[in-house]
């Protein structure tokens, strides 16, 4: 009976582990904006906060990082110029990846839910993108951001570990 119980136990758990956590509900009124000027100050308001959180975790996790000079969140091509250390402990990473994959997640949906006003947008260093066609899906979004907008995947590279911007987006 005791191995029953047992077996049945560590099949539960081993459900429970593995089952996929569920996206939340996205409520596009949430993102949506009137004009081209508040869906700017939106973009901006939300780097702030970036770099307001990027130097908040940098405090709490110093050991991580090789040195804690402020992030650039207007070139974050410099993002692997403040890399979490690859021998940092996993719940360091996990916490860098949820940082900055919520952080490109209201990004996306920001864009995403504007797209009608994203040509009079302008981002940092990204003149030369076509932000509706970029933040038209979610594909479009995760290549930008990991190919032309971002050093995000060499911060993960070089971090080894990954943080699977897709899922979150």
């Amino acid at each position: 009976m005791k191995v029953w119980l047992g077996t049945l136990a560590l099949g539960l758990m081993l459900v429970a582990c593995s089952e996929e956590a569920q996206k939340a509900e996205v409520d596009p009124k949430q993102y949506q904006v009137q004009s081209a000027q508040e869906l700017q100050q939106r973009f901006e308001a939300l780097n702030q906060k970036l770099a307001t959180d990027f130097a908040q975790f940098k405090k709490v996790e110093s050991i991580a990082f090789a040195h804690q000079f402020p992030l650039d969140v207007n070139n974050l091509q410099t993002l692997n110029q403040h890399l979490v250390a690859s021998t940092a402990l996993k719940p360091t990473k996990i916490a860098y990846c949820d940082m900055m994959n919520g952080y490109f997640a209201e990004m996306y949906r920001l864009g995403h839910h504007n797209l009608n006003l994203l040509n009079t947008v302008k981002l940092p260093n990204a003149e030369k993108e076509n932000l509706k066609a970029d933040f038209s899906s979610a594909d479009q979004f995760y290549t930008f951001i990991l190919d032309r907008y971002t050093s995000y995947r060499q911060v993960q590279q070089v971090m080894n570990y990954g943080c699977n911007l897709k899922a979150a987006l």
